[in-house]
């Protein structure tokens, strides 16, 4: 058996740094939707009794969407999963107090999913998937889904 020379000893102690940097930089996967979307933007107060799980970019897997809230917008996370260090993240902004189009009635907001309709077509395996329902109750509801063109979210509204 052949002692280690120093070249090894050196090649090993870098290894060990990378590995305790990689550790450091924060690349461990989140514990919970509402933490991937904590370290996507902390800015947003996110709601995690409004997290539901479905999946939303029709890749087979459960995504996590939730809301939050930031000064006069209501902010809806999907959190791409399963969840993972560095796993996407998308937010859409809605406000409350700005009375246009993409604008809410109230902060009063919930999320539930609905089956997707025209804009599903597009969808892997050609069957009907899912997106969300944003709404407040007191004005027209945004329908939430999954551009597989675009690769993003978007919505519409009537």
């Amino acid at each position: 058996m052949i002692p280690f020379s120093k070249p090894d000893l050196r090649f090993h102690a870098v290894l060990l740094l990378l590995a305790l940097c990689v550790g450091c930089a924060g690349l461990r996967s989140p514990r919970t939707a509402v933490d991937a979307a904590r370290e996507h933007d902390p800015a947003i107060q996110w709601n995690a009794q409004s997290v539901i799980e479905a999946d939303l970019d029709q890749d087979g897997r459960a995504d996590y969407a939730l809301l939050g809230t930031r000064k006069d917008h209501v902010v809806v996370g999907i959190v791409h999963g399963p969840l993972a260090a560095g796993t996407p993240v998308w937010t859409l902004e809605f406000s409350v107090k700005s009375g246009g189009e993409d604008a809410l009635c109230s902060a009063d907001a919930k999320i539930a999913v609905e089956p997707l309709g025209d804009e599903a077509k597009t969808r892997r395996g050609g069957g009907q998937g899912v997106g969300l329902n944003l709404h407040d109750d007191k004005c027209d509801a945004f329908h939430i889904f999954w551009n597989p063109e675009k690769k993003k979210f978007e919505w519409w509204r009537l």
